[in-house]
């Protein structure tokens, strides 16, 4: 699993690397989306749980500044994971050699992965929003 997770890493950075160059800092873009798809996955489990046995789990009554230390805590995790001592170069090195039929096959299930898990909670919210009134 944590090998897939860098892959998804690996495969995210070197692609923004390639669209924006170096300057554009493609290590914390990533750590950034890895993040929101992280968030994403997390309410679509709530979103799931509320919507077939009625339990909430994460609740609205949270308050905003317990949300974004949280937010906050998560970002720091990847940042400690994959930025902080050049870490993501050497996960680019780890992964670099691959063939393009396997970089394009496993980067459509990094794409369905990152894009995926934030489409799928978007259409939860709204299929939520209609079960629930």
């Amino acid at each position: 699993m944590w090998k897939a997770y860098k892959y998804t890493y690996y495969w995210l950075y070197t692609w923004q690397k390639k669209l924006w160059g170096e300057i554009d800092l493609p290590q914390y873009n990533v750590i950034l989306g890895l993040s929101l798809s992280f968030f994403a996955i997390l309410g679509s489990i709530a979103i799931i749980v509320d919507i077939f046995i009625d339990v909430m789990i994460i609740s609205t009554e949270i308050p905003k500044a317990k949300v974004l230390a949280f937010n906050f805590g998560v970002l720091i995790i990847h940042h400690f994971l994959f930025v902080q001592n050049g870490k993501y170069k050497k996960i680019e090195q780890e992964f670099k050699g691959e063939s393009k039929e396997e970089r394009k096959r496993k980067g459509t299930w990094v794409l369905l992965y990152t894009f995926g898990s934030l489409a799928f909670f978007i259409f939860l919210m709204i299929f939520g929003i209609w079960v629930k009134h």
